[in-house]
């Protein structure tokens, strides 16, 4: 049974400290280590199709069998969403009776228009701080669907209040699910961010003000030499969300403990961005391994728009 709300209560007070130095593996316990491999398969989750074409009521599975502990709990989709918008920005809210939690989970790139997001490497602004601006394309991936998220999250939140707010993803699906959770919590909500292998998402300004947003924990992981996070380059302008949680143990083997190592400085040159901050595009296989194939659902091709 995983401690949810003490265990992200102390968590976030690590992460509130933005003058707290580099975290050694020693500081990752049992538990953590064993909450992080849990969250990750949310994010599993919402590769598989029947849980982000879900109809309210069903249990979320994987076919791939990545998701075993949630598949274990008392799981209930809220709604799902996906191929509605030009972004087909796709997931799901649901409800876990099990750890008290209401899950807002989001999927990484499969479709053309996935992948248009993913390149758009502009900024726009927000309006969420002074100065502070996000990558266009995972901003409108996030807008597109953001009022009848907010509608069904207010609903559901009524029905169980007493539920943590926690919003995951992987790749694509971490970029939006960072925006979401940073916009969420301005409109009152405490939402806990689990980001796998996410792309940066903001300049600077909105990096730091996400980073010390102190309403959730920000749990953002990175893999070996995973090239993705390092997109968009901090030469552009980018910066990542801090702390990173950086995952050396190699591609599809047990992470333990002493494979995990924190820094406080979300682009230190010792984690995933390197000292040159340039993407080794010949080690994206790295891209999938986090505690697990996390994108194990992922359908065949690239879809413009999929069947119905």
């Amino acid at each position: 049974m995983y401690l949810l709300k003490p265990f992200l209560v102390a968590l976030s007070a690590i992460t509130a400290c933005e003058a707290f130095p580099a975290l050694q593996t020693r500081d990752i316990t049992t538990e953590a280590l064993s909450s992080f491999d849990f969250w990750v398969q949310y994010a599993a989750a919402s590769y598989c199709e029947p849980n982000y074409v879900g109809k309210a009521g069903s249990k979320l599975t994987c076919w791939a069998k990545n998701c075993p502990s949630v598949e274990e709990s008392e799981t209930s989709i809220m709604m799902d969403f996906s191929n509605t918008t030009n972004t087909d920005t796709s997931g799901y809210l649901a409800i876990d009776v099990t750890h008290k939690a209401i899950v807002l989970a989001f999927r990484g790139s499969y479709s053309v228009r996935n992948w248009l997001a993913d390149a758009t490497f502009i900024y726009t602004n927000p309006n969420l701080c002074s100065g502070c601006e996000a990558e266009l394309g995972f901003w409108s991936s996030w807008i597109n669907v953001r009022a009848n998220i907010t509608t069904a999250l207010a609903e559901t939140v009524t029905q169980y209040p007493d539920y943590s707010l926690v919003v995951v993803g992987h790749s694509l699906g971490a970029a939006v699910a960072t925006l979401a959770a940073a916009d969420l919590r301005e409109q009152g909500y405490v939402a806990t961010l689990y980001a796998f292998a996410s792309p940066r998402v903001a300049n600077p300004t909105l990096a730091k003000y996400i980073t010390n947003q102190n309403k959730g924990a920000n749990f953002r992981f990175t893999h070996t030499t995973d090239p993705v996070p390092n997109l968009p380059l901090q030469l552009m302008g980018y910066a990542h969300v801090s702390p990173e949680y950086h995952i050396t143990a190699p591609n599809n083997a047990t992470v333990n403990a002493s494979a995990v190592v924190v820094y406080q400085n979300g682009d230190d040159p010792k984690g995933n961005t390197g000292a040159l901050g340039i993407p080794d595009l010949l080690t994206i296989d790295a891209h999938h391994w986090y505690f697990e194939r996390t994108d194990g659902c992922l359908g065949p091709g690239m879809p413009f728009k999929r069947s119905n």
